[in-house]
């Protein structure tokens, strides 16, 4: 695979004459899940191509996801072909993103493309606000009850997880919990490609549509399955830069 700064090339007939034109790979940055950060993407391999892992924001508290899908999005604006890989609630802001960045291309990952998508819990979270009045400190209180519930599904990572999960800044988490469930975007599908495992129970399979499905795959296959997930990542993009 060529290095991040060859470019591709392409050669057009224009007025009877041949005319190059060059085309950079894309810039590939991604935006990790909800108590996750770059660590969730360490058996994400995409040798060859410039890669931005981009770290969470802390929110002010008037920002929806709207806005704060501005405020991520500042280091891709002027980026040459990029390619956002969004997971779970970073594929939501990604998707977000396709509305007010035109030249972005977007790889979702156990994640969703619009709220029509949303499962139960995002629905209750709306209907039902109640996450608001959750004390400081809350989600690193259940790192200990989520580390036994999927210390199997993790063959043995759960410590590694587990540590990410508690270095989270607990005002985003919090923001965050609030936040999601009220989303009512849409992505432009034209610009998405979609990866979801069939056995992902925070977004059921069957409610999104359009998917590249992962047989087996769960809510934590870009880990668990990091291998698979990376397949489907290179062919996508190998397909976005046959387009470009």
């Amino acid at each position: 695979m060529q290095n991040s700064f060859l470019a591709k090339s392409r050669i057009f007939v224009s007025f009877g004459r041949i005319k190059t034109i060059f085309l950079s790979k894309p810039h590939i940055f991604f935006i990790s899940g909800l108590g996750a950060d770059h660590r969730a993407f360490d058996r994400i391999k995409l040798d060859g191509y410039e890669q931005t892992h981009l770290p969470w924001i802390v929110p002010e508290w008037k920002d929806n996801m709207h806005t704060y899908a501005r405020k991520m999005a500042e280091p891709i604006m002027n980026a040459e072909n990029p390619v956002v890989i969004g997971l779970s609630l970073g594929g939501m802001l990604a998707s977000e993103m396709t509305t007010f960045i035109p030249q972005l291309r977007v790889i979702l990952v156990s994640s969703i493309k619009s709220h029509e998508e949303r499962s139960n819990i995002l629905k209750l979270g709306r209907a039902f606000p109640i996450q608001h009045l959750m004390p400081p400190n809350t989600m690193q209180r259940f790192t200990f009850m989520w580390e036994l519930a999927q210390k199997k599904r993790l063959q043995g990572d759960g410590k590694h997880m587990v540590e990410m999960f508690k270095d989270q800044n607990d005002k985003f988490m919090r923001w965050a919990i609030v936040n999601a469930p009220k989303w009512r975007g849409k992505g432009d599908e034209s610009r998405i490609a979609h990866i979801h495992g069939t056995l992902d129970r925070m977004f059921p399979f069957r409610r999104i549509k359009n998917a590249i499905p992962v047989h087996g795959g769960t809510h934590l296959m870009v880990y668990v399955k990091g291998e698979e997930v990376t397949r489907l990542i290179l062919q996508e993009l190998n397909r976005i830069e046959g387009v470009q």
